[in-house]
């Protein structure tokens, strides 16, 4: 197996993972009021995933256009990823919950997305020295 670090595929990586990360938030704003009654959640909540989503972006795109990537920073990154796909897993299965079905889909395929960027990000944190 090939384990040499090449930074550029981590560079790929948050780079996309902040894309995917602002394009959600953009989406979150742009359709908040059918987005909230879609997940039974309120305009408010998705302005305020909105915004977290938009600052974790940026974090992202700002260090990686710093040069060489922090590996403090990339396991921050996993973290992160990991603790929304984490809370989308307790949307889905905690009873407190009633989504529909579509919702659900939703969330789990969203936090599948997020699993790769952590996955990958993951795999390159363990690379990076």
């Amino acid at each position: 197996m090939n384990t040499t670090y090449n930074p550029f595929n981590l560079h790929h990586i948050l780079n996309a993972n902040a894309m995917f990360s602002f394009t959600s938030g953009l989406f979150f704003v742009l359709a908040r009021n059918p987005l909230g009654e879609f997940l039974g959640a309120s305009p408010t909540v998705m302005t305020i995933l909105a915004v977290v989503m938009f600052f974790y972006a940026a974090l992202i795109a700002f260090n990686t256009q710093r040069g060489e990537i922090n590996r403090g920073f990339t396991l921050f990154t996993v973290l992160g990823d990991s603790a929304w796909v984490l809370a989308s897993i307790l949307l889905l299965v905690l009873p407190i919950f009633n989504f529909t079905p579509d919702a659900k889909w939703a969330i789990g395929i969203t936090a599948i997305c997020v699993d790769i960027f952590a996955t990958l990000q993951f795999l390159e944190w363990r690379k990076q020295r």
